[in-house]
């Protein structure tokens, strides 16, 4: 028996995302159950083989890529933390990058696929919570600062602001992935903007630019 070539760290690593990126293709298009070995190799163009030397099972698999794919959410939020300005400035950028972290159509997809596995996965539930709490975190964390700064004032408790925040975000998620006809990202963006003005009682100078946005088009 002849031994298993060896590949560099980079060639893993592109192997196992090339991999990965195929079955959240396949999880998006045709739902995790749906989902075969064979498809997400053939897609990946590799053998069903590579995809069990890297992988294990068709379990471990989808159970990595939901992961990933949860990872790389709470990754993006992240990086919006790092933002300069005010809270109201920051607050609208992290709303107006809710549309555009990765391809929203599959983006959509995955995720309420995700959240419908979960109950029956510790393991998923895990990077469910993980994007909950991350967001929540995130918003708190904003809506904080501009309490401080006098710039909100909350018409309702800051807990069911997030909530609300978050709820209205999962909702576009559901109609997308649900092939209704989608919104623009600058549409999604402006009403997540204007409930978080209407809640947060944003003066309308600090408010007027997403207010324009608002209006329809």
């Amino acid at each position: 028996m002849s031994p298993r070539p060896q590949h560099s760290a980079a060639e893993v690593a592109s192997k196992r995302s090339a991999i990965v990126e195929s079955a959240l293709d396949q999880i998006a298009q045709h739902g995790p159950e749906a989902v075969r070995m064979k498809d997400i190799a053939e897609a990946a163009e590799l053998s069903v083989g590579t995809l069990q030397y890297y992988f294990g099972s068709r379990e471990s698999l989808l159970d990595h890529a939901f992961s990933t794919h949860s990872s790389s959410i709470v990754d993006a939020i992240a990086g919006l933390t790092q933002e300069q300005g005010t809270a109201w400035d920051r607050l609208q950028s992290s709303l107006r990058a809710v549309p555009r972290i990765g391809d929203l159509q599959r983006r959509s997809q995955v995720w309420i696929e995700l959240v419908a596995a979960s109950p029956r996965n510790e393991y998923l539930q895990g990077s469910v919570d993980a994007i909950f709490d991350t967001w929540g975190a995130h918003f708190r964390a904003l809506i904080a600062s501009g309490i401080d700064d006098g710039s909100f004032r909350p018409h309702a408790d800051v807990d069911l602001i997030v909530d609300t925040l978050i709820a209205v975000i999962d909702g576009f998620d559901v109609g997308v992935a649900a092939g209704r006809s989608s919104p623009t990202s600058d549409r999604i963006a402006a009403s997540l903007e204007l409930t978080a003005r209407s809640l947060l009682g944003v003066d309308d100078r600090a408010g007027a630019d997403a207010g324009v946005r608002a209006r329809p088009v």
